[in-house]
């Protein structure tokens, strides 16, 4: 934890001239960015109700770090560290490559492609694919993605389906305002022992704030509702409330 305190104060103080890196969002990543630049981000999630591995309630420090050496091409690695259930602590980490396949100067639309690997909360190594597709019209931004996770474990789900959608306007030239909704292992919707414990939705809104043309702070508010209608119970295991709360900051500093 003292290392995430001293990588926030260290951003805080190096306040130099430069331009923010990636989208505007808090879960929609994507591959675009300035060229030879990179970005660390310091993210610290708490939730209520379980979205993904929080559990009934966690809260979550990240490290996220991005070098993007051409405009269309960036190379991500994250550090999760996660505190839920009374004390239990869990670490993760993610590998991810993220490209800008078609750019709509050229193709009317951005089509975003990504790759990568996680080991997550429960110990589990996880190939992902991500895609996304978005268009500007003028100070509105729409992003639209999904990201497939297969688990290598044999008591997890085969595939993971997750799909989101973001849009966002310019107000200023420092403060944008937008609105995520992520929905999680959507399968849960049709099978009635989803690992993860059933389908999840997460719909709230996303500050963006650039506070200088390096630092920017990303906030997001997200109502969290699980689909549990369907979901087997299994002895000894409660699937908790059906509605909850995840809150998340994204404090970033691009180089």
């Amino acid at each position: 934890m003292r290392v995430f305190t001293c990588m926030a104060g260290v951003l805080l103080v190096l306040l130099l001239p430069g331009a923010v890196n990636g989208a505007p969002y808090v879960y929609h990543r994507v591959g675009d960015g300035e060229s030879m630049s990179a970005t660390a981000e310091l993210e610290t999630a708490y939730g209520t109700r379980e979205s993904r591995f929080f559990g009934s309630e966690g809260f979550e420090q990240g490290l996220r770090v991005r070098f993007q050496p051409w405009s269309f091409l960036n190379f991500e690695a994250w550090g999760g560290l996660l505190v839920h259930d009374g004390g239990l602590e869990e670490e993760a980490l993610s590998f991810e490559v993220n490209w800008r396949a078609l750019n709509q100067d050229d193709h009317y639309v951005d089509l975003h492609l990504g790759a990568g690997y996680i080991y997550d909360y429960r110990d589990d190594h996880i190939p992902r694919l991500r895609a996304a597709v978005g268009r500007s019209f003028g100070d509105f931004d729409l992003l639209a993605g999904s990201l497939l996770e297969i688990p290598t474990s044999s008591d997890r789900d085969e595939v993971d389906i997750m799909f989101s959608l973001a849009g966002s306007y310019k107000i200023t030239d420092w403060y944008r305002q937008g609105l995520e909704f992520i929905a999680e292992d959507l399968e849960g919707l049709w099978e009635p022992e989803e690992a993860e414990g059933g389908a999840k939705f997460l719909i709230g809104p996303t500050s963006c704030f650039q506070v200088t043309g390096n630092l920017e702070i990303k906030v997001n508010a997200a109502l969290v509702l699980a689909y549990l209608e369907n979901q087997t119970q299994p002895p000894g295991v409660d699937l908790g409330d059906e509605v909850g709360f995840m809150g998340r900051v994204v404090l970033g500093y691009t180089f």
